[in-house]
């Protein structure tokens, strides 16, 4: 029975250990910054593996929220990266921003 038990939860769970995933790399075209997000505009960018938005494969925006633990740092990043012209890639996992329809951005390669 315990080992059912087990087998079931880990089922249930194993659905959010798949969640997120890379994005492509490519350049910052826009932020857009607002109270409650930032939101990262890029043409170039391709991945949303949590299908944020019913889009799966090319949104358009991918977004940073100010309650995330590494705001700052993120924030500071995309700037950074916009700035130089630098070419970017995300780890994303869930959604955000505006209407919680974009990736949300949880760790950023800058290249």
């Amino acid at each position: 029975m315990k080992k059912l038990i087990m087998s079931a939860c880990a089922l249930l769970l194993s659905g959010q250990v798949l969640a997120g995933g890379n994005t492509t790399q490519g350049e910052i075209d826009t932020l857009y910054v607002n109270n409650y997000w930032t939101q990262v505009h890029s043409s170039s960018i391709t991945g949303n593996p949590d299908s944020c938005g019913g889009n799966t494969s090319t949104p358009s925006y991918y977004a940073i929220v100010p309650t995330h633990p590494n705001y700052e740092a993120l924030h500071s990043t995309l700037l950074a990266a916009k700035f130089a012209g630098k070419r970017v890639k995300f780890y994303v996992s869930g959604c955000s921003g505006q209407n919680n329809q974009y990736p949300r951005i949880t760790s950023i390669w800058v290249y």
